[in-house]
């Protein structure tokens, strides 16, 4: 009987590391092959399974594929049972315990991207705990600081809604100490560094720190140049910043790369993307050929959101197919989850444009908010004025141009006409779109705290909370817990 080979742990890491970067260039089946090798390689190490499993829930958070959701799953299994083997012959084995730690936070984001939000946390608290263990036993094991990191930050935003079951299980979340964590990973980690990078780049642009937030993504970008996935978030967030023209050229440089390799992952994202900045600019028969595109990519119509399928239906109403705006509204997908307000909102849109055209005050008002994104706001600001002098009777309209015209006083800096106007406002009563006036009262407040006027702005914020039942209400008022915060430390 011969001896059992010796395992080359070198080699082993070799291509775990190589197959990481086949993973982050895109090369799927290269990665697959590198991850199963190691599994061959080291049967009894977690190293192949675990990373196998990364690779399905990549794949999962792309396509939302039932089959890549079943595979992490068994794969996790596997990595599951191997270390549970290896901690009943060592309980302090260190590294068994961070990739079972690993493993159950991955556990943990499969839930939440499913929506199963009580699964989530209990896997991902069970793999904090495990983690937890890891790092006391081996405080070098930097790769764990990733699974801290995605832990606390998620657990800090979880939603109010969701809030009891944080209670119940006795742990409550750390921003700050969240991005902490991931930063370490993102410098010092073996296995995470680009991971954790392309979690923070996510994170930090949520919390509005954008700078640093850029930083990570050039350093992705830099590292992965064919990359089609990083070129359309780099697009994404040029796009939010008001560069419509820069994010084109990202856009269409995610869309070169991708037309050069046979397997294309992250297609359907470049066509919502391009499809998104076209219509920003105004140019809708551009933008509804993008998101025609887009609906034949995606694996998964259900992963259309509403957002994407009220632009595309306006596109098609905009350039005389009314037929087919119709249908996209009616394939919509209502939405009863408060936490998801920009699916539930554009749902009610999408309700109300397949019940009647749109009107011309419709048609302006949608023409001033692309004028706004691309920062013409003396454009915008006519589109508005038009709108008000045209729409006395119907309050929505008219107050949905008050408040176009609030909000690009505010980006001009000019607080004297927030002020100024916030009262014709702030006397209207719409009833479809009841969010505008909450709304409003922040804006003003924000223009009084930028004039220094503590106790006029508090009162603006105060005055929020005597609305409730309106669209974005529990972005707006955590909004507004932050500026009244900002209010008492200055």
């Amino acid at each position: 009987m011969c001896p059992a080979q010796e395992i080359d742990w070198a080699k082993v890491h070799d291509v775990t590391m190589r197959g990481i970067d086949h993973l982050y260039h895109l090369e799927i089946e290269r990665a697959q092959g590198a991850f199963d090798s190691v599994s061959q390689m080291a049967p009894n190490d977690p190293r192949g399974p675990f990373f196998g499993s990364i690779l399905h829930i990549f794949l999962y958070g792309l396509n939302r594929s039932e089959q890549e959701y079943n595979e992490f799953f068994s794969h996790s299994d596997q990595v599951i049972e191997i270390c549970e083997r290896l901690l009943d012959q060592n309980e302090d084995d260190a590294k068994a315990k961070f990739y079972l730690g690993g493993i159950y936070g991955y556990r943990g984001l499969a839930y939440q991207m499913s929506n199963s939000i009580l699964k989530a946390v209990k896997d991902g608290r069970k793999g904090y705990m495990y983690l937890e263990d890891a790092v006391r036993t081996d405080p070098t094991l930097y790769d764990a600081q990733m699974g801290f990191g995605l832990f606390r930050y998620l657990v800090a935003k979880v939603p109010k809604g969701y809030r009891w079951i944080l209670n119940f299980l006795g742990f409550s979340g750390d921003l700050e100490g969240g991005l902490a964590s991931l930063r370490i990973a993102a410098e010092k980690g073996i296995y995470t560094r680009t991971e954790a990078r392309l979690y923070l780049y996510q994170f930090l642009l949520a919390e509005h720190r954008t700078e640093e937030a850029v930083k990570y993504m050039k350093e992705l970008l830099q590292g992965y140049p064919d990359n089609t996935l990083f070129a359309v978030l780099y697009s994404s967030w040029l796009m939010r910043s008001n560069d419509f023209d820069e994010a084109l050229i990202w856009a269409k440089k995610g869309e070169e790369i991708n037309s050069q390799k046979k397997l294309k992952y992250g297609e359907e994202f470049i066509y919502s993307t391009l499809g998104g900045i076209y219509f920003v600019k105004g140019e809708f028969s551009k933008a509804r050929e993008n998101y025609d595109m887009f609906v034949q990519k995606v694996q998964n119509k259900d992963y259309i959101s509403n957002y994407i399928a009220y632009r595309y239906a306006l596109s098609c109403e905009l350039t005389g197919d009314r037929a087919k705006a119709v249908e996209i509204c009616n394939r919509m997908k209502a939405v009863n989850d408060k936490t998801r307000a920009w699916d539930r909102y554009n749902y009610r849109r999408g309700q109300e444009l397949a019940a009647a055209p749109l009107s011309e005050p419709d048609v302006l008002m949608l023409k001033g908010a692309n004028a706004f994104s691309m920062k013409r706001y003396d454009e915008a600001l006519k589109f508005y004025t038009d709108v008000e002098h045209n729409t006395a009777a119907d309050v929505d309209r008219h107050a949905q141009a008050l408040y176009g015209m609030q909000q690009i006083y505010y980006e001009q800096g000019k607080d004297t006409e927030i002020i100024g106007l916030s009262p014709r406002l702030l006397a209207l009563r719409p009833m479809r779109e009841r969010w505008l006036i909450p709304h409003a009262y922040f804006k003003l407040g924000q223009a009084y705290a930028r004039q220094g006027r503590k106790a006029e702005a508090r009162a603006a914020f105060e005055a929020i909370k005597s609305f409730d039942e309106y669209d974005f209400q529990e972005s707006l008022e955590n909004r507004v817990d932050e500026e009244l915060k900002k209010l008492d430390e200055n």
